[in-house]
């Protein structure tokens, strides 16, 4: 079983030896520059104003436990923001709506603020789908999402229904043909020319639905039934639910509007058409992929489904794929956040009363797990032993060229193995951390040698748990994240608190919350030397 050394580090190296976030890096080249200009000009009292500076840039962005000060004041300053422009609430865009909003904000002595305030809430998508539209919404066709959220990369994603790899006891050897099938998958598509760039992987884990076994029984129970047959038949069903889950997966695949996309598109037709004719094959095509891949019964999902699992995971009371009623237009249901949560209201399709769901997202990332090798399953704690109710887990990943991705890893090595040569050449132990980040940095380099067939990835997780109560949401909290870091090997789950809502959309089928990498000055010169594809005949 082919195990992958992860762990300890999320970032590459700065300028300044080690990992480094960026505020604390933009501050301290900015303290520096201030003591070079103050030493011309004032001498050493400008000297010692700059080393003040740096001590308090470093003090508001040193890292710990809980997060810097700078970032536990970003926090507040949105929760506080967010709550003045009343973008803590959503109500799903309508005439309706917007009237009511309208005569709600225009009675009493309210202020301008809070006129603003009450129409602020109704938009048209919910904070975690913001952008999204749709290229292809047809029924029964794949559903081919345009997503546009502000400040980042067009693209669009396809969302595919898998069976899964793996089904009850399998053997080893299957279990590798398995893991080799999706690595595959992985490395075909992260040479440059592929325009596939990210695979999101979501598994949505949900208490078994007992409903048909209970109406099949009320259908052919006999009248002069024993009374303890029935008991006894009650007894087995609430045995089989208890504790037990049931799971769903979906692959989600990115497709960036780049110019490689665009000019591949011409080829097949003006405008739209050549994108959605370019569309179809690209979705022809990954259906075989994640076939070979190994992933079992693959179907794309059409808009309606897409929608319709979107409103399943804010209304877990609703049925994953019950597509009657949907609107592909319609994506999020009236909802309000609190600090730490994000709280749908809907409608229980079967008894037809008002639930209330919340919800609470954590992202994981490299820089939050122990440093070392991990099998394929090592997530499977947070999946099986997490505690009861419905949750999703989603990971995202960015495929990355194996050589940008080396070029990286060398950086790392070399900066790494300088800042621990310069401490034993002064007689200093070497710190845990920096030892770290270097096995990391040699492990990558390993997994890269050329021949390897590897490629680079940035990849980030989240999960999502949901409860009814307050009380449920805390203690699922609690239990997923002693899991985590008894079984999984996670230090600490970074809850994404005071905007949950967009959090939300992280674990939703629409591939939301990854950071691109951002290449190396190298790689965007050898892209633009590669300039685009050579001009070909249009497909008829």
């Amino acid at each position: 079983m082919g195990n992958r050394f992860i762990g300890g580090e999320s970032a590459h190296r700065s300028f300044f030896g080690g990992i480094r976030s960026k505020p604390q890096i933009i501050g301290l080249m900015g303290c520096a520059l201030l003591g070079w200009v103050g030493v011309m000009w004032v001498g050493w009292p400008g000297l010692v104003l700059a080393l003040v500076l740096a001590l308090v840039v470093f003090a508001v962005t040193v890292n710990t436990h809980n997060g810097s000060w700078l970032e536990r004041r970003e926090r507040r300053l949105r929760w506080k923001v967010r709550r003045a422009t009343g973008t803590d609430r959503f109500l799903p865009y309508s005439a309706l709506a917007w009237e009511e909003a309208h005569a709600e904000a225009s009675t009493g002595p309210r202020s301008r603020k809070e006129r603003a305030r009450a129409l602020a809430a109704v938009r048209s998508r919910p904070d975690g789908a913001d952008g999204m539209g749709w290229l292809q919404a047809a029924a029964n066709m794949p559903g081919i999402a345009w997503h546009t959220p502000a400040g980042e990369e067009a693209y669009l994603s396809v969302a595919f229904e898998v069976s899964g790899q793996l089904r009850g006891a399998e053997s080893g050897s299957r279990q590798e043909q398995a893991q080799a099938g999706f690595g595959t998958l992985l490395a075909n598509h992260a040479s440059p020319s592929s325009l596939v760039r990210g695979v999101q992987s979501i598994t949505r884990v949900l208490p078994p639905d007992l409903a048909l076994n209970e109406a099949w029984v009320q259908e052919n129970l006999s009248p002069d039934a024993l009374e303890d047959a029935v008991a006894s038949y009650q007894e087995v069903l609430t045995r089989t639910g208890k504790n037990t889950f049931v799971q769903r997966h979906i692959q989600v695949l990115r497709w960036p509007l780049s110019g490689d996309f665009l000019a591949a598109a011409e080829q097949h037709g003006p405008g739209r058409d050549g994108w959605r004719a370019l569309m179809g094959q690209e979705i022809d095509s990954m259906v075989r992929a994640l076939r070979t891949a190994q992933l079992g019964v693959v179907k794309p999902m059409s808009a309606r489904g897409v929608v319709a699992m979107m409103l399943h995971q804010q209304n877990p009371s609703r049925p994953p794929l019950m597509v009657a009623g949907v609107s592909p237009r319609r994506m999020g249901l009236a909802s309000h956040d609190d600090w730490n949560a994000h709280w749908v209201q809907g409608t229980d399709p079967f008894s037809g009363e008002e639930v209330l769901w919340g919800h609470r997202t954590a992202m994981v990332t490299a820089a939050q797990m122990e440093t070392g090798e991990r099998s394929p399953y090592w997530l499977l704690a947070l999946l099986h032993n997490a505690g009861s109710g419905a949750r999703t887990l989603s990971f995202q990943l960015e495929l990355v060229p194996a050589e940008h991705a080396r070029l990286l890893a060398s950086r790392d090595v070399v900066r790494d193995m300088a800042a621990v040569i310069a401490k034993q050449g002064k007689g200093q132990l070497v710190d845990p951390g920096t030892d770290v980040n270097l096995r990391s940095a040699r492990a990558r380099g390993t997994d890269l040698m050329p021949g390897s067939g590897q490629h680079g990835v940035n990849w980030v997780g989240f999960i999502t748990i949901s409860a009814k109560t307050h009380k449920d949401l805390t203690k699922a909290s609690r239990r997923l994240a002693e899991t985590a870091a008894n079984a999984a090997g996670i230090q600490k789950l970074l809850w994404l608190d005071t905007y949950q809502s967009a959090a939300s959309g992280t674990t939703w089928p629409i591939f939301r919350g990854l950071k691109p990498s951002k290449p190396t000055t190298g790689a965007k010169l050898m892209n633009r030397l590669a300039g685009r594809a050579e001009k070909e005949e249009k497909v008829a």
